[in-house]
């Protein structure tokens, strides 16, 4: 049976392996995800608190991350069309 530190030593020579095939830009991208992720483990009373979740939502990462979702989202049918009502609230077309 893997021990805890061989499993973690065996997850982070797979996420070394990933790191190095993309190009830099994808990189840079892999890097901020990892810093939205490390921030949400050390925080995880941001997700409690409005305030704390609406700073964690404007990182570059978690930006990326939302935009990169959005998009899977998109490419795979899965998202609706929207329009904007006029007291200037989102509602499906």
């Amino acid at each position: 049976m893997e021990t805890k530190a061989e499993s973690q030593t065996t997850y982070e020579q797979l996420l070394v392996n990933i790191v190095r095939t993309p190009p830099t830009e994808r990189i840079a991208e892999l890097l901020d995800f990892a810093r939205f992720l490390q921030v949400l483990e050390m925080e995880p009373a941001a997700l409690k608190s409005e305030d704390k979740w609406e700073r964690l939502l404007a990182t570059p990462a978690a930006q990326r991350a939302m935009l990169e979702m959005a998009r899977e989202d998109f490419r795979a049918g899965r998202a609706t069309d929207i329009a904007i009502t006029d007291d200037g609230r989102l509602t499906p077309k």
